[in-house]
C-alpha cells in the first residue's frame, strides 16, 4: 500500500498529453487546446471604427456641415473635407478625412449644422484605429492555448470558423455490480439504486469533457473481461467503478492482468477509497475506483481529475489548495490519510457530518475536501488544515 503523495506522483509521471490532432468548428472548441498557433488573417478592427454614437468631423471647433450618415455595416464611401461632418453610429466605419468622432451628447444640431454644446474634443478620440487590436499576420494565439468562451469570441472575430486542436480524451465508464438497479424503477429487495455513473459523468461534464460510453456489467468474470477488452480498444481513459476490492466476486484486478494491463499501484493508505487501482494498457490510462459512490467521486477528484488535466495539456493539475482554520476539532489517528467532505468559506472550513464512504448526502453540500495527511493526528478547532477546493459547476 502506498501513500497519497506517492500515488499522485506515479500518475503525473505516467500520464501523457494527447498528441492526436483534429480540425473542429470554432463554436465547438471550448476546452480544447490549440495544436498550432493562430496568426490573424486580417487587421482587427478591419477599418477605423467609431466606438460611440456621434459625429465624425474634419476641422476645428467653429462648426461643421453634416454631409452624410453612416450606420454600422455601411461602407463609408466619402471623404470629409474641412468643416464637414458625418452622423455616425457605434461600430460604423469612420470616413477618411475624419479628425475625431464627437459624442452626440456634446453636440448641438440645427438642421445640417452642428456645434459643440459643451466641452471640446481631442484629435483621434472615439476612433478605434484599424489593426489596433491585432494586425494582419500577427500572432493571435500560441500553440497549446486553452480555448475558453472569450478565446472562441476572439478567434471568430478574425473570421475563422475552424481550428486545429489536440483531441480530448475519450472516456469509457464501466460500472460493475449485481446489486445495482437503474433509477426510476421500483427497487427490488436486496438491490440499491446505481448512482456512480451519474455522479462520475457529471464530474466529467463539469470540466468540459464527456463520457463516450457507460457500460453496466454484472459480477461475472467473462462478461467483465469482454467489456474491459472492448473498452481498452476504444478509449484513452477507462474508469471502472466497483469490483476492485478482495471479495469473491471482485474480478477487476484479474481481468486487467489478463488484458496485459500494467498495474502501477493498487491500494492507497487513505480513507475513503483505499482499494484504488491505477494502471496503463498501452496509451490507455485505467482507474479502478471503489464501488461506494462517495469513495468513487473522492478518488475521481483527487486522482482522475489531474490525469485528465495532464492529458489535456494543463500544467496546474490538481485541485486548488489553500490553508484554512477548521471550525471544529477532528479526531484522527496516524496510519491513513483522510479526505473529509467540507464546506469552505473565505476565512474558515467546516467538516460535514456523514463521512462514511457510502453516504452521498454530505457530498451534496460540499465544496471542498479537508486533507489530513498520513502522520497527522487529532486536529484542534482553529488549527490550519489543507483544503482542496472542488471545481465550480
Amino acid at each position: 500500500m502506498i501513500t497519497v503523495e506517492e500515488a499522485k506522483l506515479i500518475i503525473v509521471q505516467n500520464v501523457d498529453e494527447i498528441a492526436e490532432t483534429i480540425s473542429i468548428p470554432v463554436k465547438d472548441a471550448r476546452g480544447f487546446r490549440l495544436s498550432e498557433p493562430i496568426y490573424s488573417p486580417i487587421d482587427l478592427p478591419p477599418f477605423n471604427q467609431s466606438n460611440v454614437d456621434g459625429y465624425a468631423v474634419n476641422g476645428s471647433f467653429a462648426g461643421w456641415n453634416v454631409v452624410s450618415e453612416i450606420k454600422a455595416g455601411d461602407a463609408a464611401g466619402i471623404h470629409l473635407e474641412h468643416g464637414e461632418a458625418a452622423r455616425i453610429f457605434t461600430g460604423a466605419m469612420v470616413p477618411s478625412g475624419s479628425d475625431a468622432v464627437i459624442m452626440q451628447e456634446k453636440i448641438e444640431r440645427n438642421e445640417n449644422n452642428i456645434l459643440i454644446a459643451n466641452g471640446d474634443f481631442k484629435v483621434g478620440e472615439h476612433i478605434r484605429k484599424k489593426g489596433s487590436q491585432i494586425k494582419e499576420g500577427e500572432l493571435a494565439l500560441p500553440r497549446n492555448s486553452i480555448i475558453g468562451p472569450s478565446v472562441i469570441g476572439f478567434i471568430s472575430s478574425m473570421g475563422l470558423d475552424r481550428v486545429k486542436v489536440f483531441k480530448k480524451p475519450e472516456i469509457v465508464l464501466l460500472i460493475t455490480g449485481n446489486e445495482l438497479q437503474e433509477s426510476g424503477t421500483e427497487l427490488r429487495p436486496g438491490n440499491v439504486y446505481e448512482s456512480s455513473s451519474a455522479a462520475l459523468s457529471a464530474a466529467v461534464n463539469a470540466i468540459g469533457l464527456s463520457v463516450k460510453e457507460i457500460v453496466f456489467v454484472k459480477d461475472e468474470k467473462r462478461k467483465l473481461a469482454d467489456a474491459v477488452g472492448k473498452a481498452i480498444k476504444e478509449s484513452d481513459l477507462l474508469l471502472i467503478s466497483g469490483g476492485v476490492s478482495v471479495g469473491d466476486y471482485d474480478f477487476v484486478n484479474e481481468v486487467l492482468l489478463e488484458n496485459e494491463t500494467e498495474t502501477l499501484f493498487y491500494k492507497v493508505s487513505q480513507k475513503p477509497g483505499k482499494p484504488l487501482l491505477y494502471g496503463r494498457n498501452g496509451r490507455v490510462n485505467i482507474f479502478g475506483l471503489p464501488g461506494n459512490p462517495a469513495s468513487a467521486l473522492t478518488c475521481f477528484y483527487e486522482y482522475v481529475y489531474p490525469c485528465l488535466r495532464k492529458q489535456l495539456g494543463h500544467t496546474d493539475l490538481f485541485l486548488k489548495k489553500l490553508k484554512l482554520p477548521v471550525e471544529s476539532s477532528i479526531n484522527k489517528k496516524k496510519g491513513l490519510s483522510l479526505f473529509l467532505r467540507a464546506v469552505a468559506s473565505e476565512s474558515t472550513v467546516a467538516s460535514l457530518d456523514g463521512q462514511e464512504s457510502f453516504k452521498m448526502r454530505s457530498f451534496a453540500d460540499a465544496n471542498a475536501f479537508i486533507y489530513l495527511p498520513l502522520e497527522m493526528e487529532n486536529v484542534a478547532a482553529g488549527e490550519l488544515v489543507e483544503v482542496h477546493l472542488l471545481p465550480a459547476f
